[in-house]
């Protein structure tokens, strides 16, 4: 991983401070990998796919290994292993290693690569007049050939982002299923300006303030950009690879909302078509235009200090998460030709909630 930076940092009237920084990084020699990915090496080649097709492929043939299974000069075993028929499909006599069935290998390769670019955005305002905050903003962008990595079954990075072509692992290379454009979070923290000795109430009676006075709050923001989402067929008809469907004109359909309002569906239908019998779609793992739904969520609480004492008081509080109640909604079905495509049948966040407690402090 080779990393660089560069930023400047300016203090402000108001107890201000701005840092701005440019921050990347490029990463080679990652895990080229997914379920299979380059850990298979018992892969059909393109010439053999596209010659037979799914019929030639699965069209039964002589078997060469029958009579090490059946007859006088077996010498295995194995009442459960396929090769004990005269005949089975061709797929598995034009593997690289026909005496194994199916996909087999080890490591994966280590040829993957990664790039990221941002501009960091970071302030503070230290606590004066009863307010301080502090938060930072991310514009950036992510590049790589596999974002699978030896974690392919986080989010849904497993459905959408599985090899195409090991034959062709150059055509692997576009935006990440980790890019995110967009991040802006902050916590601000602010002293209502009621009670005794404030800008509101500074001559307030001791009970009225007891009631009124010394509250503060506290909010938490984060609003984000959704993660690229990937479509794949339903109907994978690409031996050792996840097909993907061939892309044409925009891709985009209607607004979350008007999905999750049955108003329409997230996708293009039109701009998608079947790339045919173990042909390869032309579209990218991830769309940098199709993203799923970001966020945007506000936590919130108040909180006031009931003193007996200097060093004795209980501390009310009341916490609200998703203050408000502000929905995230699930990805859309990415699988083309599935009956879900393209619509959004979940919820991926928790609507609002509160607690309250008290806390004794001496």
């Amino acid at each position: 991983m080779q990393t660089w930076n560069i930023g400047i940092q300016r203090e402000l009237p108001a107890n201000i401070l701005v840092e701005v920084n440019y921050s990347a990084n490029r990463s080679t020699h990652l895990p080229f990998n997914g379920y299979d990915g380059t850990r298979n090496r018992n892969f059909l080649s393109r010439a053999d796919r596209e010659k037979y097709g799914s019929d030639g492929l699965a069209e039964l043939v002589d078997n060469p290994f029958y009579p090490f299974f059946q007859g006088p000069n077996a010498i295995f075993d194995e009442p459960d292993s396929l090769y004990n028929d005269p005949q089975i499909s061709r797929s598995y006599l034009l593997h690289p290693y026909p005496q194994f069935a199916g996909s087999f290998g080890g490591y994966p390769q280590f040829i993957a690569n990664s790039r990221y670019n941002s501009l960091q955005v970071r302030f503070e305002k230290r606590y004066s007049h009863g307010l301080a905050f502090t938060g930072n903003y991310t514009y950036a962008h992510m590049t790589d050939d596999n974002s699978l990595g030896f974690n392919p079954w986080v989010g849904t990075l497993q459905a959408t982002g599985e090899l195409q072509d090991l034959t062709n692992l150059s055509a692997e290379k576009g935006v990440s299923g980790f890019d995110t454009p967009h991040r802006l979070a902050f916590a601000v923290t602010y002293e209502l300006p009621f009670g005794k000795g404030r800008p509101l109430g500074k001559n307030m009676g001791r009970a009225l303030d007891a009631i009124v006075g010394g509250w503060k709050t506290n909010a938490f923001v984060t609003l984000q950009a959704g993660t690229p989402l990937g479509i794949h067929m339903a109907d994978n008809r690409l031996a050792d690879g996840n097909q993907r469907r061939n892309v044409s004109g925009n891709p985009k359909g209607a607004s979350v909302r008007d999905t999750v309002d049955g108003r329409g569906i997230y996708f293009n239908e039109a701009a998608f078509s079947d790339p045919g019998d173990q042909a390869v779609g032309n579209a990218s793992r991830y769309f940098s235009n199709l993203r799923g739904d970001g966020i945007k969520n506000i936590d919130f609480s108040l909180f006031k200090d009931f003193k007996f004492t200097e060093s004795m008081y209980v501390q009310f509080r009341a916490e609200f998460f998703n203050f408000f109640n502000t929905p995230r909604f699930g990805d859309p079905g990415t699988s083309f030709g599935s009956s879900d495509f393209g619509l959004i049948t979940y919820q991926s966040n928790r609507p609002r909630s509160g607690q309250m407690g008290l806390r004794f402090v001496w």
